[in-house]
């Protein structure tokens, strides 16, 4: 009766496999403009972004950083594009770029990051960031591979899956004990699934847990994803 018990308990947990995508429409390439104006990309340059006003006529909402001195000025944007050189200048004057990129990803697992650079792709530069980053770009690429390569990670940063299961790994990285991550992972669906979708549920798990502090951030950094744009 006590494993019945358990069972009947653990089963009345959502997980990500209970989402239903179909809540969230329009943001599988070929994306519409007006969906695209929608999701925030934050481009990281100490120069200016050559594909930027082409990229802005096409519907993107791009926000041009230059190089950043911490994490927060980035925080509100659901995608980065980072470029490799003379960036990152506050974190590491060698790996530059590079560096940047893997204090984002382990910051903000749910962010989806496209590095880019005039430098091949297999330059060193290049082969660091693509460690961390989703995708990698030629910087003097045609605007029609910069817009395919937006249009996926717009998907991508719009499935509430991927970005759950993203944050579930950074969390297990932490240590954070099996039981907080169920908890999480019942209040962040369900929070999905709410008809106003927001973050209340894993706040409030947050706060009653003992979840040391960069953890929570991780958590907490969802907040910034692209999938409450989407659901509104």
């Amino acid at each position: 009766m006590i494993e019945a018990a358990k069972r009947l308990a653990l089963n009345s947990y959502k997980v990500c496999d209970d989402i239903d995508t179909r809540k969230i429409h329009g943001f599988k390439p070929p994306i519409q403009q007006s969906k695209r104006a929608r999701i925030k990309i934050a481009v990281i340059d100490d120069q200016p972004f050559e594909a930027g006003s082409l990229l802005r006529n096409y519907g993107y909402a791009i926000e041009e950083k230059g190089d950043v001195k911490k994490l927060s000025e980035i925080e509100e944007y659901p995608i980065i594009l980072c470029d490799l050189m003379n960036v990152g200048m506050f974190f590491d004057t060698d790996a530059q770029g590079a560096s940047l990129i893997k204090e984002i990803r382990r910051n903000y697992p749910a962010k989806y990051i496209a590095a880019y650079s005039g430098a091949s792709a297999t330059s060193t530069q290049a082969q660091k960031a693509k460690q961390h980053a989703d995708t990698f770009i030629k910087k003097d690429s045609e605007i029609e591979s910069w817009v395919e390569k937006l249009d996926d990670l717009i998907s991508e940063a719009t499935d509430p899956r991927n970005v759950w299961l993203r944050t579930r790994a950074a969390m297990i990285a932490e240590n954070i004990d099996t039981k907080t991550i169920l908890l999480l992972e019942d209040a962040y669906v369900k929070s999905i699934q709410s008809p106003i979708p927001d973050l209340s549920r894993v706040r409030k798990i947050i706060n009653e847990e003992n979840i040391a502090s960069a953890a929570k951030n991780i958590v907490l950094g969802l907040a910034s994803s692209a999938i409450f744009e989407a659901l509104k």
